[in-house]
């Protein structure tokens, strides 16, 4: 980070959290700014990539995947070749190296067949690595879209957009959601290439009314088909301390504790995996990041909480870091809905 944000611009970043699309009238409106310096600032941000938006299609909507969560268990000297070589492959969606162990986390889509070739002819051949674990993702609770941290009020939130449908990242084909068919594969593309890529220019790449390009792409969004996420570190507003937690929870408390967690202000995303509760969480310090645990801890049901802190990251929503850092874009979708 180059420069320390201020509350104005911290403001503008949380509501691009919430929904990355957002116009900057919008977010305006909600921050009770004139609508002219969001748009500078808001711009300004998007220009320098301290904030990134990034929309793609959900694997689930263009082939028939399961989500699965992985740990890499490797030699220290191997965590980063690992990561990276993780972070190139087009079925994992983010990637963080662990504190608590050396290993690196990962989310991916894969179809069921492929599971064992993935495992064990390309990564278990990676010099350095030692062990794998693949577990299938039951339920979200929660999204990194989600992630509502102390810098709006939960007001503010709503009024930027309801919060995402958790429910699609895991059961999408459960609920009949459709594939995308060609014409919404052409506008999932757009989309990828500039996530704030305005209706006018959608409409223009696609040759279709501004109306019809509105339509589709409301309808994309709503029923899980595309996913709108703001990159960024959270240290830049404030949160540097990332940490993974582990929460175990007696059966018939499991869903409530979810829940309960995927409601805190730290939490970023919140989920089941193989009957624990996954989280990952953003906090201004150390204490603060116990004081979430022992909340969680106190909570009807769990049975016990462990932590790892997040000491690297090698992607983050499908955008893989390079060195530690987010990368350059080249400029692409700094303007976006006006």
């Amino acid at each position: 980070m180059n420069r320390m944000l201020d509350d104005l611009d911290r403001q503008i970043v949380a509501a691009l959290i919430r929904n990355g699309r957002a116009p900057w009238r919008l977010i305006a409106e909600v921050l009770g700014q004139q609508e002219r310096t969001v748009a500078r600032r808001g711009n300004r941000l998007l220009a320098s990539e301290e904030v990134r938006v990034q929309s793609f299609p959900s694997p689930a909507a263009l082939a028939p995947v399961d989500l699965y969560m992985l740990r890499v268990a490797a030699e220290p000297s191997a965590v980063t070749s690992a990561g990276s070589w993780l972070a190139e492959r087009p079925e994992t969606h983010w990637i963080s190296a662990l504190a608590g162990a050396t290993e690196c986390l990962v989310e991916l889509f894969l179809e069921p067949v492929a599971v064992g070739p993935f495992l064990y002819d390309e990564l278990a051949e990676l010099d350095g690595v030692r062990d794998l674990s693949l577990e299938p993702v039951f339920e979200y609770y929660r999204t990194v879209s989600g992630w509502r941290p102390d810098v709006l009020t939960p007001e503010q939130y709503e009024a930027l957009s309801p919060s995402e449908h958790p429910q699609f990242a895991t059961r999408y084909a459960e609920l009949g959601m459709p594939q995308l068919d060609e014409q919404n594969r052409a506008l999932a593309e757009l989309l990828r290439a500039n996530g704030r890529i305005t209706i006018d220019e959608l409409a223009a790449g696609l040759g279709v009314s501004k109306a019809t390009a509105s339509r589709r792409l409301e309808t994309l969004i709503d029923d899980g088909a595309v996913f709108v996420r703001a990159i960024l570190d959270p240290s830049s507003i404030g949160y540097p301390v990332e940490g993974i937690l582990t929460v175990r929870a007696e059966a018939p408390a499991l869903d409530a504790a979810g829940r309960y967690i995927a409601d805190l202000p730290a939490t970023r995303w919140a989920a089941n995996v193989s009957g624990r509760i996954l989280v990952q969480t953003a906090t201004r310090t150390l204490a603060e990041l116990r004081r979430m645990m022992e909340g969680i801890a106190a909570h009807p049901g769990v049975t016990g909480v462990d932590v790892s802190l997040v000491a690297g990251i090698f992607k983050r929503s499908t955008v893989a870091y390079v060195d530690g850092k987010l990368p350059r874009a080249g400029g692409a979708g700094t303007r976006g809905p006006q």
